[in-house]
């Protein structure tokens, strides 16, 4: 821990002589302002996504939530916001956000994480129970993160040790909660659940980083996961090229037992698309169906579930089976339906994962945010991650839960030391390295790890995260 701090602190130093080139990461003074001078040189532009866009106008820029047809005014700290752009705007703050940002869905903390920005995060509207990153646990534990009771949504009020709104709005006059609806109360619509496609989910980093004039930051991050995604498909492409049995994918089934105990599985439509996408992307074939005879209710009335009967025929011989659930013990959990369950392809060969390899809310936390790790764990079941030349990727998503043998054992995150808060976000996917031969010179995608931790060291130099 000592080598990662003083290397930090070493390239700090380094990353100060080129700040002038960067967003400024605090306030600015306001006898110096000068309204001609771009103060965002560092921008973001959405590329995948479809419900966001940025502009910038030398003082401030206007981010647009195109779902929701809200649009707000980020304004550098320090300058004023002309009143003609005030009116125009749903709301607006000044940047970077000097009281924080309060969140109202687990998914919005990976990406706060990955920028250094734990300790901005100031609120959370829902039961923090459900939390599973270990440093936002211990920011609970010293009372540095609050929940919040929200009385106009009946979901968000009875939070166990929960203020209540409007007390937070009080202490944090400045603060932007992320909603999916609603204005006023300092709501800033997020919307990053309608995008479709993982690149796309995932290209709000950018949006985040608007927030808090770490475009430069958000940018390069994004930038790397695409890279990687895209490195690790070419490679499951190439490899089953390499094989001779191109003309033969694995298949994977993508279902579990809901609890009516029918049979859930993948739909390969606009609304169920990440697992597909996932498939495609490691050179596989997802089965897929909006087949089944059984309703599925008010809230989806077009979809179907499966009996038994109708599920054995569909999944029976895929390759790998996916069980996007909790497992205890496969056998057990699924005792009324093994003896034809037992017949699976999948189950017979010991091809059998759930998504606890590193604990169970952290799949629908985190995910989202390592989009390029979920995909390089689904290449690796299918086999089609590596070759001999390349070290095997250690998987933190999918979980093997049959043969009982070698069940692997359900994961964590681990813990976080009130110490360790402030250390810089490492990605968790593997490196990439292009296995298909070119007549040009060669290339490598690796994340360059020590960038982050500069800009998330000089965050908190500039009182980011201190």
């Amino acid at each position: 821990m000592k080598v990662i701090q003083s290397t930090a602190i070493a390239f700090l130093y380094c990353f100060s002589n080129i700040q002038a080139d960067r967003n400024t990461l605090r306030c600015v003074d306001p006898d110096t302002v000068d309204n001609e001078k771009d103060y965002f040189p560092d921008k973001v532009q959405p590329e995948y996504s479809e419900h966001w866009d940025i502009s910038y106008h030398n003082t401030y820029k206007i981010l647009s939530n195109k779902l929701a047809g809200t649009s707000y005014a980020l304004y550098q700290c320090g300058t004023e916001l002309p009143t003609s752009v005030v009116d125009q705007v749903t709301d607006s703050w000044s940047v970077p956000l000097q009281d924080g940002i309060a969140v109202t869905a687990t998914t919005q903390i990976p990406q706060l994480e990955q920028l250094g920005l734990r300790r901005q995060v100031k609120g959370f509207l829902g039961d923090p129970q459900y939390i599973s990153s270990p440093c936002m646990k211990t920011l609970l534990e010293e009372n540095m993160l609050v929940a919040i009771n929200d009385e106009m949504l009946p979901s968000y009020a009875q939070t166990p040790n929960g203020i209540p709104k409007l007390q937070f709005l009080e202490e944090n006059p400045q603060v932007a909660i992320l909603r999916s609806t609603g204005v006023g109360n300092k709501t800033l619509n997020w919307s990053a659940f309608a995008e479709k496609g993982n690149r796309a989910t995932y290209e709000w980093h950018k949006v985040m980083g608007a927030l808090f004039n770490l475009e430069y930051l958000a940018n390069q991050q994004f930038e790397e996961s695409s890279s990687r995604y895209d490195c690790v498909s070419d490679n499951a492409d190439w490899l089953l090229s390499e094989s001779g049995e191109s003309s033969s994918k694995p298949t994977v089934l993508w279902a579990y037992k809901t609890w009516d105990g029918v049979w859930d599985v993948a739909r390969c439509d606009d609304e169920y698309h990440y697992y597909c996408e996932y498939a495609k992307a490691c050179s596989s074939i997802l089965l897929h169906s909006n087949n089944g005879s059984v309703p599925v209710g008010t809230w989806e009335p077009d979809g179907f579930h499966m009996t038994l009967e109708e599920f054995v025929e569909y999944g029976k011989d895929a390759d790998y089976w996916i069980i996007p659930d909790y497992i205890n013990n496969l056998e057990e959990d699924y005792a009324d339906e093994w003896e034809q369950l037992s017949q699976f392809k999948s189950i017979q060969n010991g091809q059998v994962y759930d998504v606890q390899k590193s604990g169970g809310g952290t799949w629908f936390e985190q995910r989202l945010a390592e989009y390029d790790v979920v995909q390089q764990d689904f290449c690796e079941i299918v086999g089609l991650y590596d070759d001999q030349s390349i070290g095997r990727h250690e998987r933190m998503y999918f979980r093997k839960v049959y043969p009982q043998a070698d069940v692997e054992p359900i994961g964590s995150l681990g813990s976080c030391e009130a110490s360790f808060v402030d250390l810089p976000w490492e990605s968790r996917a593997s490196t990439c390295e292009v296995l298909r031969p070119s007549t040009s010179s060669g290339c490598s995608v690796s994340a360059t790890y020590l960038a982050y931790g500069v800009v998330t060291f000089t965050a908190a130099f500039f009182g980011f995260v201190m």
